[in-house]
């Protein structure tokens, strides 16, 4: 200890002779100071641990206050974007709702004006059971060449197989009978070169044949008017005018290429149907 006291008082004279008289009176005023505070701060007098509390309580409400106008501006910059999206997602929603409403619209005006023709036509509500009745038939042999394309299936005219019924994979058209045997039957796909199906393209009155070339997604369209411009993303329909297609069924969709043309595929792929279904009529589920 008493080495430790020594060190203090040479530092103490040393700064002492360093300063002049007015700048030695002022530190060693600080250090008299300092260790006054440090004195007291050990001792546990009431009114300086009052004091202390006091002053530690002012220092912490002021750096809780110094605060708040940063948490502040946070809040109101979240509460401020949330806001807004919420205004923004009620706005698409909005749109998306009368949207909606205009296609309901639109279906119920169309299925009043399709009964209005049936009715025009003297065509009834008759469900010909014929037609509703669905064979399932499996895929045995591929018949495929460049452009000829063609299916053989396990069930002929011992199922009620006969030429000219609808052939559908995954709801969708991908051919027709034309040769019925006994215990099986040859489809030929809508995307064979021998293969002519009447059509019409969406919203429009535009009646064409969709020709196969072999190519699921290159059909060829036939009779197309010159002037009529053909846009990407309409379904192609079937209108029946073959006398052996019921009307409205889907059967490709026009589409843009890598050379941003128009073409035309198939709406699934035929050439890949192991299991089909057969019915004089519109494929239903």
């Amino acid at each position: 200890m008493s080495d430790r006291r020594d060190d203090f008082i040479i530092a103490l004279r040393y700064s002492l002779l360093k300063k002049g008289a007015k700048q030695k009176f002022s530190l060693f005023f600080l250090i008299i100071l300092s260790i006054f505070i440090i004195t007291l701060d050990r001792l546990s007098i009431p009114p300086i641990n009052y004091v202390r509390a006091t002053i530690n309580d002012l220092v912490y409400r002021v750096t809780v206050l110094g605060a708040l106008p940063g948490k502040t501006m946070i809040y109101l910059n979240l509460k401020a974007k949330t806001h807004f999206n919420i205004y923004d997602e009620n706005n698409s929603l909005k749109k998306e709702l009368e949207l909606l409403k205009k296609n309901q619209y639109d279906i119920s005006y169309l299925q009043t004006e399709n009964e209005n023709l049936k009715l025009a036509l003297g065509l009834e509500k008759v469900k010909n059971s014929d037609e509703d009745i669905v064979t399932i038939a499996k895929t045995i042999v591929d018949q495929s060449s460049p452009f000829l394309k063609s299916l053989i299936i396990n069930k002929g005219t011992k199922h009620g197989i006969v030429k000219g019924m609808t052939v559908f994979s995954k709801n969708y058209l991908i051919g027709t009978i034309v040769e019925t045997n006994y215990i099986s039957s040859r489809v030929l796909l809508i995307t064979d070169l021998n293969s002519k199906i009447p059509g019409i393209i969406e919203d429009s009155d535009v009646n064409i044949i969709l020709a196969g070339n072999g190519n699921k997604n290159n059909f060829n369209l036939e009779y197309l008017p010159e002037e009529f411009l053909l846009e990407p993303n309409k379904i192609i329909f079937t209108s029946g005018k073959d006398g052996f297609l019921k009307t409205g069924t889907p059967i490709a969709k026009t589409y843009l290429n890598k050379d941003n043309k128009i073409k035309i595929k198939s709406l699934t792929d035929p050439q890949q149907a192991s299991i089909v279904h057969v019915t004089k009529g519109q494929f239903k589920n």
